[in-house]
């Protein structure tokens, strides 16, 4: 049996997190452990779902020195007979790599994104965050040169962890997610959405869903939607996340005038029932990994309107699953959406072709294929 320790902040709701979930759930338990370790202040609130899924949920906080959380680290993995640590902290990610080798474990390391900015307030703060940029720059640097092998969930991170393709060579490669084909939404379920809204079972219905920071860049879909409502005046926004910029958009919303159109939902379990139900994804990020809830959209039956920007190329077919603009481009984003309300049976033939897309490409069974092969390169 393969015995693998993931290394993470902690089980939220969000896009690996949820891929981690599913990759517990389909892997063989004969055959391979995956456990779970949480560097952050708590273990989550989805680690009871991983727990069902046959996981151990460790809890090993990462303080400021770093002391407690090397003996914790080192102790489970020794006591745990694990084989490797799959590490996920990206900007915290080089100590871990040094305090598993000195027990002989071997460490795959895989970023999730191309930018590893602050998340939280306090590391927002003006000293702490230039603080944890230069530490963010020592600890990548460190994983790169020493994991046995380095993942990027798309070749935009692969291309922006090694611009060059010297650091790594050989010890890396790209391991792609997948995510869940989710049953769709009846046209009867989706009146009811809409219904319990208190708009028409006809309502147009654009989704955004992530955390409610700069990377997802908030005001320019208000600002996408705004141009929206010109050509399409019943249509609807609704945002799920949570976040540190709530306020801000709240307010921006107001400023607008759209408080009769917009809804913020705030943290959602039922992502992919909601999806179904509406009509586009808007997701005009800055700057993205390899956005898993684009692969949810398209699974649910949702054409995704987004950024040219690495990884979400790759995650989208642009013209076929979506449609793909300049971060700035307003008025094109706002015109694909435009289309897409106003002629039915092309809307159809993408959302068609965007589920077949992941069923092919993305679904789970082929993302736990790509990650055991991983883990059997070691044995």
């Amino acid at each position: 049996m393969i015995r693998v320790l993931h290394l993470i902040t902690s089980l939220n709701r969000g896009g690996i997190e949820t891929w981690l979930i599913s990759m517990l759930r389909e892997i063989p338990r004969g055959k391979y452990q995956m456990d779970v370790c949480c560097k952050g202040t708590d273990i989550g609130p989805l680690a009871s779902l991983a727990e069902q899924a046959g996981a151990k949920v460790i809890s090993c906080p990462l303080g400021p020195a770093h002391v407690g959380f090397a003996a914790k680290l080192q102790r489970t993995l020794k006591e745990g007979k694990y084989d490797i640590l799959h590490n996920h902290l990206e900007a915290y990610s080089g100590f871990p790599v040094w305090v598993a080798h000195q027990v002989q474990i071997p460490v795959i390391t895989s970023f999730h994104n191309t930018h590893f900015g602050a998340q939280t307030s306090f590391t927002r703060l003006p000293i702490i965050r230039q603080m944890r940029s230069v530490y963010s720059v020592i600890s990548i640097g460190y994983a790169l040169r020493n994991s046995e092998l380095v993942t990027g969930c798309s070749q935009g991170v692969i291309n922006s962890l090694d611009p060059d393709g010297k650091k790594l060579q050989t010890r890396s490669r790209i391991l792609y997610y997948g995510v869940n084909i989710p049953e769709l939404a009846t046209d009867e379920e989706s009146a009811q959405l809409r219904k319990s809204f208190g708009w028409e079972a006809d309502t147009p219905i654009i989704l955004h869903v992530g955390r409610l920071i700069e990377q997802k860049n908030h005001l320019g879909l208000l600002s996408v939607f705004q141009r929206i409502l010109e050509q399409v005046p019943t249509a609807k926004l609704l945002l799920v996340g949570t976040g540190p910029l709530q306020q801000m958009i709240e307010k921006s919303i107001s400023q607008r005038g759209l408080s009769h159109a917009v809804r913020l939902l705030g943290a959602r379990d039922d992502v992919p029932s909601l999806m179904s139900k509406c009509d586009i994804f808007l997701f005009p990020s800055i700057h993205e990994g390899f956005p898993m809830v684009a692969l949810e959209a398209n699974a649910s039956g949702l054409p995704v309107i987004g950024s040219r920007i690495p990884g979400l190329t790759e995650a989208v077919r642009d013209g076929e699953t979506g449609f793909l603009k300049e971060v700035g481009d307003i008025e094109g984003m706002a015109a694909s959406a435009i289309a897409l309300i106003k002629d039915f049976s092309y809307a159809q033939q993408m959302k068609n072709s965007g589920r077949t897309w992941i069923e092919d490409n993305y679904s789970t069974e082929v993302s736990a294929k790509r990650l055991l092969d991983i883990y059997n390169s070691f044995t």
